[in-house]
């Protein structure tokens, strides 16, 4: 009985040695493979130089968000082959180049895409080796001025002296261009400047001018949204029923007036001046459009 119990106990540690171990496989193995699992694809990017690239270090567009990561570095003869992991969504167009980029000056490499165009329809695919832009990090400047020095000091190696000279003459070269060119060039760069400074003059007026006119219109729409609802409406009604009866009385009126005129013998018939008549008919033509605008717009009894 003893004897079982052992042999139980024995199977529940191994059991739960196993379980263990197979967790923290499967915790690396995701860690690692996590842009595989996820679905990515591999790219082989050739170095001359790496200037402290790691593995891990993140792959970027532009410096921007990270697309990737690098998985793994290898030395093939005098070259450096980084295998990077792109995720799926992001396709690298060709023609796109693949530095390497610092956080800071002593920070953190990463690889950094430039170029990058999504809307071509030429991509790279999945295991495709790409030459790389190699960088000239601090310490390979370093190491080419020292070059440069100790050929300066030992008179050995003159193409590399004369290398380091011709660049310092271009340089140099190149700096007094560019304040000849500011020199020469003074007065229509102050000139734009000004020009420039007018133009955004003008413009911060003309934004605070829109901004007082959308205040104003503002203003005046709370307004007059007060004033409509300020109306009475069962007095509106009751003054447009007022109306439309007073053009009423006033049509029973002309008819039985046109009546009187026909009426030879009438005393009214001297209502039959031209001028008198064409001059009542208005009113009432008047009055009845009136009515009829203000049965369709009531606002207007209050604006014009």
């Amino acid at each position: 009985m003893e004897k079982q119990i052992k042999q139980k106990v024995l199977y529940v540690g191994i059991f739960g040695f196993l379980g263990i171990f197979l967790l923290v496989g499967f915790v690396i193995f995701a860690g690692k493979y996590n842009a595989i699992l996820g679905g990515a694809y591999k790219l082989k990017l050739v170095y001359t130089f790496l200037d402290n690239l790691q593995e891990g270090a993140k792959v970027k567009i532009a410096g921007g968000p990270a697309v990737g990561y690098v998985d793994k570095i290898d030395l093939r003869g005098g070259k450096l082959v980084v295998n990077v992991y792109i995720k799926k969504k992001y396709k690298i167009n060709r023609g796109a180049e693949f530095n390497i980029y610092s956080t800071s000056l002593v920070g953190q490499k990463y690889i950094n895409i430039s170029h990058y165009n999504p809307d071509t329809t030429d991509f790279y695919t999945n295991n495709e080796e790409i030459i790389g832009v190699t960088p000239m990090g601090f310490a390979r400047v370093i190491e080419v001025a020292g070059v440069g020095l100790q050929s300066l000091v030992s008179g050995e190696n003159v193409d590399t002296l004369y290398q380091v000279k011709s660049t310092f003459e271009n340089t140099a070269q190149l700096i007094a261009g560019l304040n000849a060119l500011v020199r020469d060039n003074s007065a229509d760069i102050r000139s734009s400047m000004a020009n420039l400074s007018k133009a955004l003059r003008f413009s911060e007026d003309m934004v605070k001018h829109v901004n007082t006119i959308i205040l104003n219109l503002e203003i005046a729409s709370a307004q007059l949204n007060k004033r409509i609802e300020a109306v009475d409406e069962r007095q509106l009604s009751t003054t447009i029923r007022d109306i439309q009866i007073t053009a009423e009385e006033l049509r029973k009126f002309s008819q039985g007036l046109n009546r009187i005129i026909l009426d030879k013998n009438s005393m009214i018939a001297l209502l039959k001046d031209k001028e008198i008549k064409t001059s009542l008919e208005n009113t009432i033509k008047n009055l009845e459009e009136f009515s009829k605008k203000v049965k369709e717009n009531p606002t207007k009894l209050f604006f014009k």
